[in-house]
């Protein structure tokens, strides 16, 4: 597609953008009123002011409509409200095109005002938001960033974009990059930002533009950032057009809030969800059932769009008896090596402990019904020595009645024949007593214990926990 010059695409103080219909939308409601946005968006969280910090003045629109870059929405679409029955919608163009078919691949209204972010910003719009005491820890709002400028014109320097930062007001713009330089920016989080060219849970794409008049929109999102409970706050929420004027982006927030989550997910997503972690736990213990392996596992993402995933592999190490080795032989006790027991995959929603089964591998059958019979596999071959060992006794007895007849060397020789006989019978006995101590000690322990390894197939990380199997 050739880039519309700004010309191109009317809507400027002078002129407004033709689109196609000029039916008066009722879903968006025009609005320079800073205070009236901002209760749009309001959750459990209160405010004692509100004001644009930097905002295009309202203008008539070639169809009639109002062109503000502000507006409230009272009714559904594109996933929002969240919450309550109104939300906010900040633009760098046009808040009442929101709704409006996307029959027009240049969707834009220019208001012709250069930002002071940098030359070549454009159109920027910032609510400052006085916040009233903070009830929780946690500050949080939903919202989902959209824009006229996908996916045409990602990487070549038209890179629109939405900032949200807590008691700061300062953004800047790297002219050879567009990468945007914002403190404390916690729309995204580590290594992302919220704009045309991101990537990661951030990333725009068609499909999460339906219902809009947007080319591409990112997933519903949530910015999240600690506070101070108690603590007073201003939020500034900021969105403009890098590059030029025209395409419109947009941005649609709503439930503005204090809540508590668990330490470490009060955070907004970054390029790498899981931050270099697996991003699993084991929330309780682990259960052997008949078919598997149940594992409690505790997503510790922020609650969210990105949940955990995770391929697992569990591998048993057998309680062994003493002097057990791990090689094959005619003794049951070097019958039994690790053996992975259970394998599969498992995603589950971020923020919650959810029970998934891994089931069980056709070698872990086999492992768990080798081991759970090994005591008595144990028992038997003492009881087969023990048998041996009364032949040879019984043998060595009769040999010795008959050396009791026997003169000279033939008498010598059978009670030497004897004697070993007696010798390996008591051998037998004794190893007999071993395999039944053996057999009495492994019932009173575990019939192994676990290793449960968790690989993150998003960053290849790994993590390890255990478990016992019980007998």
């Amino acid at each position: 597609m050739k880039r519309i010059t700004r010309l191109g695409i009317v809507g400027t103080a002078s002129a407004a953008l033709a689109l196609s219909g000029t039916a008066a939308f009722a879903a968006v409601t025009p609005t320079p009123d800073a205070g009236t946005f901002t209760d749009a968006i309001l959750g459990n969280a209160s405010r004692t002011a509100a004001s644009f910090v930097q905002s295009s003045a309202c203008e008539e629109d070639s169809d009639g409509s109002t062109a503000c870059p502000t507006g409230v929405a009272t009714t559904p679409f594109a996933g929002f409200p969240t919450a309550g029955d109104t939300f906010g919608v900040l633009t760098s163009g046009s808040a009442v095109y929101a709704d409006r078919p996307n029959d027009d691949g240049s969707t834009s209204y220019d208001y012709g005002t250069e930002s002071p972010i940098a030359p070549q910003v454009n159109d920027e719009q910032t609510v400052r938001i006085d916040l009233g005491a903070a009830s929780a820890s946690c500050l949080a709002f939903d919202f989902r960033f959209l824009s006229e400028e996908f996916p045409e014109f990602v990487n070549s320097g038209f890179n629109d974009a939405f900032v949200a930062q807590l008691n700061t007001n300062s953004i800047s713009v790297d002219g050879a990059t567009q990468q945007i330089v914002a403190p404390g920016n916690f729309a995204a989080g580590a290594g992302d930002q919220v704009s045309v060219d991101g990537a990661g849970p951030s990333a725009m794409n068609p499909a999460n533009a339906a219902g809009t008049t947007y080319d591409g929109a990112t997933l519903p999102l949530v910015a999240r950032t600690p506070v101070a409970p108690g603590s007073t706050n201003t939020l500034y929420l900021t969105v403009f057009d890098q590059g030029d004027g025209i395409l419109d982006s947009a941005v649609f927030l709503d439930n503005l809030r204090y809540e508590e989550l668990p330490a470490g997910q009060c955070k907004s997503l970054a390029l790498d969800p899981d931050e270099g972690t697996t991003s699993v736990t084991l929330a309780a213990p682990a259960a052997l059932t008949a078919t598997g392996v149940t594992l409690p596992i505790a997503c510790n993402l922020p609650p969210g769009p990105i949940g955990c995933e995770a391929n697992v592999s569990i591998v048993a190490n057998p309680t062994l008896a003493s002097g057990r080795t791990p090689a094959r032989s005619a003794d049951p006790r070097a019958d039994l090596v690790p053996t992975q027991i259970a394998a599969g995959s498992f995603a589950v929603p971020p923020g919650t402990v959810t029970h998934v089964s891994i089931p069980m591998t056709a070698a872990g059958a086999a492992f768990l019904a080798e081991a759970r019979a090994l005591p008595g596999q144990l028992r038997a071959t003492a009881k087969t020595k023990l048998k041996k060992a009364k032949k040879l006794k019984k043998k060595a007895k009769k040999l010795l009645k008959k050396a009791a007849n026997a003169n000279g060397k033939k008498a010598k020789k059978l009670k030497k024949k004897a004697k070993k006989l007696l010798k390996k019978a008591k051998k037998l006995v004794k190893q007999a007593r071993v395999l039944r101590a053996q057999a009495d000690a492994l019932e009173t322990k575990p019939l192994a214990t676990a290793t449960i390894t968790f690989a993150n197939p998003r960053n290849g990380a790994t993590s390890v926990a255990s478990m016992t199997i019980p007998r």
